[in-house]
């Protein structure tokens, strides 16, 4: 089945980033109004997309993650851990294939995992798949409305949630197809590209000079090449800067600046990565951008905090979920997958302190705060008593 997915032989070939996204995905072949062709491709060319995508996917893609289910309102480890979720593809490792999910859902607004199943129905194996060729659709089948999938790779062949895992974006209501970041975002894109590449021109191929001395009379090339080799003798290099220039014969120097208009390139380029951090949800200074860091809080746990909340948490979710429905379609019912996203702030000074507090005042028990250490709850339900200090009362009560 993934053979026919993938539109060739699967076995004995490497899977890699770019036989995901091989085509480079030309559903976005027009210009912006900027000049700049966006691709997917030439929108990781600009640092600020690199950063954040690369930021989200690695750093969710190595979170730990378990099975769990609930007996009697304990959250517990469901074993044996079903095989496929030791090993999800022959070829990549665990995080490489959480990687290309987050990288295809980060670009496209949707990821595609091929499953390949045994007699059993248990899946065995998980293929990433180029977003841009599959398309998604929905079929009558027998009066009801079934979601299945299109391959670009096998045009004859319809394939159903039982061979394609989807994983969606965000999505405008009543689509069934998530909304691509960089689509969205192609002429905000595009006028970072055309800032990039400007600079790039700008001091490369017509850069200006820093000045220029003025003598009186005509130099020959010979004299000229003497001057400006004077010059740079005494005055090249940081241990020069700065020095008294002493000119002679009636010589002038006069320093040259950049056009206030052409210098506007530079805070194109810086706002593009507040842009892009906006449009990733992605705290500024965690792309190498301080100026607007304030907003997500005063201090660095602070903003980390809410880097989990409103930046990591949507996409766990939505990965969380979608592993979820593959358990389901094996049969696993009372199970679910779990990203430890604790795990990033876990034995930090502040969440050591909060979870004393907690305990204290009653709003933890034990186990509920070793569920967040990632420990197993204390044997015989001794861990799920509130404390609270003797010295509390109700403030009606009459003493």
């Amino acid at each position: 089945m993934i053979k026919r997915i993938l539109g060739g032989p699967s076995e004995g070939r490497d899977i890699s980033y770019q036989d995901i996204f091989k085509r480079g995905l030309d559903m976005l072949d027009t210009k912006t109004q900027s000049g700049e062709l966006v691709t997917y491709d030439s929108a990781l060319a600009l640092s600020a997309v690199f950063g954040a995508t690369r930021l989200l996917s690695d750093t969710i893609s190595t979170l730990p993650y378990d099975v769990k289910f609930r007996r009697e309102g304990v959250e517990r480890a469901f074993r044996p851990i079903p095989a496929f979720l030791d090993k999800m593809n022959r070829y990549l490792t665990n995080p490489e294939v959480l990687n290309q999910i987050m990288m295809s859902l980060l670009l496209d607004g949707n990821a595609y995992i091929a499953t390949a199943r045994n007699r059993t129905g248990d899946v065995v194996d998980m293929t990433p798949l180029d977003p841009t060729t599959i398309t998604p659709k929905m079929k009558d089948v027998d009066g009801q409305q079934v979601l299945c999938f299109e391959s670009s790779n096998a045009p004859e062949v319809i394939f159903y949630t039982r061979d394609i895992a989807h994983f969606r974006g965000l999505m405008k209501p009543g689509e069934i197809e998530g909304m691509s970041p960089i689509k969205s975002a192609r002429e905000m894109i595009g006028l970072g590209l055309g800032a990039t590449t400007y600079a790039s021109s700008f001091f490369g191929n017509s850069g200006i000079p820093d000045g220029i001395v003025e003598v009186q009379g005509t130099l020959t090339p010979e004299g000229a090449q003497q001057l400006k080799s004077s010059w740079k003798q005494v005055h090249r290099g940081a241990s020069n800067s700065h020095k008294l220039a002493v000119l002679t014969e009636g010589a002038k120097f006069s320093k040259i600046s950049i056009d206030p208009e052409d210098s506007q390139f530079l805070e194109t380029r810086q706002s593009t990565v507040a842009d892009v951090a906006r449009l990733y949800g992605v705290p500024p200074h965690l792309l190498a951008d301080a100026s607007g860091s304030t907003s997500w809080g005063s201090g660095l746990h602070e903003q980390n905090v809410a880097f989990s909340m409103y930046s990591l948490r949507p996409y766990v979710s939505r990965l969380e979920s979608g592993m979820t429905e593959i358990l389901r379609s094996m049969g696993i019912a009372v199970a679910y997958f779990k990203f430890d996203l604790a795990s990033l702030h876990r034995g930090t000074t502040e969440s050591i302190d909060r979870f004393s507090k907690g305990l204290m005042s009653g709003i933890y028990n034990i186990d509920e705060v070793r569920e967040q250490l990632g420990l197993q709850p204390l044997p015989n339900g001794e861990g799920q008593k509130h404390f609270v200090p003797l010295n509390l009362a109700p403030i009606d009560e009459e003493r």
